[in-house]
């Protein structure tokens, strides 16, 4: 296993956030885990670091065909973690015209009102941190998250953690142990090699260290990695804060200045817009990711593409596979 450069995160302040804990329409967990399982994990490893107020952020469609999903927020929110909106359907603005967005915004809000009310902050996230293809657009949805209370909140650090999730699961399914132990070590060295090089350009952006907001996904590969990634990221010297810590900091409220249909984090516009680079992103071991425990019609981009095809059975849509580009 690569060790990371030390002192690279000394005393950078990050809040950790979790996306998707009951995944997409149309990706299922792998059978024996779910919701419940991965969960309670991400508490544990929450507790055992110190990592205080997490917001899980949800689309809320699968609660169409399973309801009692929403259980595992009373759990969550007894840890003393939060609740967002995410939308109903998890799908891009990129996508959509304004009033569909802006209703599934409003359908989530409705299923997850008792969990967003008990939290100190309405925070909302939109789907695939994409904030739309113009900024005339952005500032339609911005008007309407304003006018009921919404702070839209960004992500500044990921690693990409999603697309390991395809992978495990195939593992998974094959019993292929050995194809689980890599993914889940290949994914903890990434997701600190990929939280050092963004932090760092944030710092050459901006001129400064800003808090951070870190992503990281409700999948059964998380759960298995998350309390593994903690400890190296608390061995670097990050301190983990809340949200609201994170959010009194001007860069993550006003967001970058750069307006893209590409899938990009805070961090990654705030570089374009300073000409900054980032080293390794996306990661190239992705490539080798998707080797790992091959099953026919199992590929990431099958897995996605079949959930995407429900997505627009549900609210007609064309997707664009280029904005993940």
């Amino acid at each position: 296993m690569s060790k990371s450069s030390g002192g690279l995160l000394s005393g950078l302040e990050v809040a950790v956030t979790v996306d998707d804990q009951f995944q997409w329409t149309g990706i299922p967990f792998p059978e024996g885990h779910g919701p419940h399982t991965v969960s309670k994990k991400m508490m544990k490893a929450f507790e055992a670091y110190g990592v205080p107020g997490v917001y899980a952020f949800n689309s809320t469609a699968p609660t169409e065909e399973d309801p009692r999903v929403l259980d595992i927020l009373d759990d969550w929110c007894a840890a003393g973690h939060y609740v967002g909106n995410h939308t109903h359907q998890h799908i891009s603005l990129n996508w959509l015209d304004v009033d569909t967005y802006l209703r599934d915004i409003e359908t989530s809000e409705r299923l997850l009102s008792r969990w967003i009310e008990a939290s100190p902050s309405r925070y909302f996230r939109y789907a695939f941190a994409m904030e739309g293809d113009s900024a005339t657009k952005t500032r339609q949805v911005q008007t309407h998250l304003s006018q009921n209370g919404f702070l839209s909140s960004p992500v500044t650090l990921w690693f990409y953690d999603a697309q390991f999730m395809v992978a495990y699961d195939r593992a998974l399914r094959l019993t292929d142990r050995a194809a689980q132990r890599w993914i889940e070590d290949t994914l903890v060295d990434t997701a600190i090699e990929q939280i050092e090089n963004q932090a760092a350009a944030a710092t050459a952006a901006l001129g400064r260290s800003p808090a951070h907001i870190m992503l990281i996904h409700g999948t059964t590969v998380a759960g298995a990695t998350i309390e593994r990634i903690l400890g190296r990221l608390t061995e670097e010297g990050v301190v983990f804060v809340t949200s609201e810590r994170a959010m009194a900091d001007p860069a993550n409220v006003i967001g970058s200045p750069v307006t893209t249909r590409q899938f990009r984090n805070s961090t990654q516009k705030w570089a374009e817009h300073a000409g900054v680079s980032i080293p390794d992103v996306p990661p190239a071991v992705l490539a080798e990711v998707e080797k790992a425990a091959p099953i026919e019609g199992m590929s990431y981009d099958e897995v996605l593409g079949r959930a995407i095809q429900e997505w627009t059975r549900r609210v007609p849509f064309t997707p664009v596979p280029a904005d993940f580009h």
